[in-house]
């Protein structure tokens, strides 16, 4: 295991963004349609929370969470970051989001996926307060922009969404393929611009024909991932610590080392 630093130079910064994205859902005319559920966990590797809203709006859905080692007074670093999906009053949503300190507030950032049957397509950067309700990070909730509660749980009934094939447009998106050419497979990567550029992702595709799906941020060491497990995002369930991998930025994309071997190109 590669065990560098990280090479990659952060594009975006957390300087405060002068307008803000609308809210309001744009509806696609295809929508996803949600099916029975069956018992769901992200995995042992994140955190598997429920989600409800605070403004008694009906829905349901799922946070898989990787806490990272952001502080107080430091930006550079998140504190957590999460994919969450679900429906809100029958509107299908997935987005990717993370969290960073400033000062001794936890202001987070989000981006929803869009293009394969969401509902919504909406950005929010630097729009949400995060703050955990009790010590041990059981009790989430989110505000400004949105109004949410996030329950820790073992596991859940739910029926995750098709898994994804494209990012939307508030995204950076690549393609994936090995890096040394041998190993045969593809994948999607989804690169958060908002918050912070260059820092959060969400991945799926497959290796020699086995499927996966995760989470990867960055820690004070570097980026690491970690697999989300459940069912309908791949039997994978692997863990690559902080500073297991390294990015080194390419001609339309990156090289990413270490614990993987992988070419990203736009």
């Amino acid at each position: 295991m590669n065990m560098h630093s990280v090479k990659i130079v952060a594009l975006g910064t957390i300087g405060v963004l002068a307008t803000t994205t609308s809210t309001l859902a744009q509806f696609n005319t295809n929508p996803i349609h949600l099916t029975q559920a069956t018992s769901f966990t992200c995995g042992p590797h994140l955190k598997t929370y429920v989600v409800r809203s605070l403004d008694n709006r009906a829905g349901t859905g799922i946070r898989c969470v990787k806490f990272s080692e952001g502080g107080a007074g430091g930006a550079s670093i998140p504190r957590l970051a999460w994919y969450g999906e679900g429906a809100w009053g029958g509107c299908t949503y997935r987005h990717l989001g993370h969290a960073f300190y400033e000062g001794r507030i936890l202001v987070g950032s989000a981006s929803d996926f869009h293009g394969n049957g969401e509902c919504t397509n909406n950005n929010f950067p630097r729009n949400l307060t995060v703050r955990q309700t009790t010590p041990d990070w059981t009790v989430i909730q989110v505000t400004g922009a949105w109004n949410e509660e996030w329950r820790l749980v073992s596991s859940t009934s739910y029926r995750p969404l098709p898994r994804p094939q494209t990012c939307g447009g508030y995204f950076d998106q690549y393609r994936v393929s090995d890096l040394g050419g041998g190993r045969p497979g593809a994948g999607l990567r989804c690169m958060l611009k908002v918050g912070q550029a260059n820092t959060t992702w969400f991945g799926n595709g497959n290796w020699n024909g086995n499927t996966y799906s995760h989470l990867g941020t960055r820690g004070n060491n570097g980026y690491g991932a970690g697999d989300i497990c459940g069912n309908g995002f791949g039997p994978s369930c692997n863990n690559f610590g902080y500073s297991s991998l390294t990015f080194t930025p390419t001609p339309g994309g990156f090289k990413v080392t270490g614990a993987w071997s992988e070419q990203w190109r736009r």
